[in-house]
């Protein structure tokens, strides 16, 4: 394979994933698939290979039935993304393949000195994984963003409410309700910095991880220290746009006193390893004592 650096952007959701997929597949050193989410370790952990497949088929049929649009750079993105998924869908069709998993990384990579994976659903996998993932190139890099827990957690619940349709209070309040009673073990594994930050240290050398704050991403140094630790030259950015924001649902009191009552584990995990906290995690902090 290349001696491009592997790179792992595993997370966390709804913390600037989307943002950095973007940032990094605009820079000319860097290359990155055409499908932001493979989903490959997490799916190699379940073996739902059918289930992914049946996934990735859908979105693809949805590229395809938007062609043509009319809009040249639009219509060109969307063939990028069709050939994305369809040459993805050859490599998972046979099951758990690390192999075609680097070559499809690789492929077409030519000087690039960084090629990758973005899915933040890797924030959720067995130290095992982890391992693996770091042994898989000669340089591996992992990249954590954690946004502030309870923005974070509200986030991920009005963007799953709005998935659901109906009453968008209704729903995210039925949501948030199965969180902190332990009945949604998806949410619940994604508000987990404590749990992803141990298995990364347990699993990966600390000088192949960078963490970062969602509240401090898009500032220069943040993205100085970013390329650096990649490698790669430091290139501007558009740091006022913003991706996947959602739909605006204020939480009640009552519903943010409960919320960070249970996420108070994972500002205290993140303060002992992390040091200083954005203002927005030390305000929400505060309020817990």
């Amino acid at each position: 394979m290349t001696q491009a650096t592997l790179l792992f952007g595993i997370g966390a959701a709804k913390a600037g994933t989307t943002w950095l997929y973007r940032y990094l597949a605009a820079h000319p050193q860097v290359r990155l698939p055409a499908v932001k989410e493979l989903h490959y370790f997490d799916t190699c952990e379940t073996g739902k290979f059918d289930r992914q497949r049946n996934r990735m088929e859908r979105e693809c049929a949805r590229r395809v039935e938007r062609l043509p649009t009319g809009d040249v750079r639009l219509d060109r993105r969307l063939k990028r993304e069709v050939a994305g998924y369809q040459g993805w869908l050859d490599v998972i069709r046979a099951g758990q393949n690390d192999a075609g998993y680097v070559d499809y990384l690789t492929r077409g990579a030519d000087t690039a000195r960084v090629v990758g994976d973005i899915t933040p659903a890797y924030a959720t996998l067995a130290e095992a994984s982890l391992s693996r993932m770091a042994a898989l190139a000669p340089v591996t890099r992992f990249v954590f963003l954690m946004r502030d827990p309870l923005d974070r957690l509200w986030s991920n619940i009005r963007m799953a409410a709005t998935r659901r349709g109906g009453a968008l209070a209704d729903t995210a309040a039925m949501l948030l309700d199965k969180v902190v009673e332990g009945r949604d073990r998806t949410l619940t594994d994604r508000s987990d910095y404590a749990g992803t930050l141990a298995r990364l240290n347990a699993a990966v050398d600390p000088a192949k991880v960078f963490t970062a704050f969602y509240e401090t991403l898009f500032q220069p140094d943040t993205l100085a220290r970013l390329c650096g630790f990649l490698g790669i030259a430091e290139r501007p950015a558009n740091t006022e746009a913003r991706v996947h924001v959602g739909e605006e649902l204020n939480m009640t009191e009552a519903q943010r006193a409960r919320a960070l009552a249970w996420l108070a584990p994972q500002y205290e995990a993140v303060a002992s390893r992390m040091g200083p906290l954005p203002a927005r995690w030390t305000d929400n902090m505060e309020a817990l004592a």
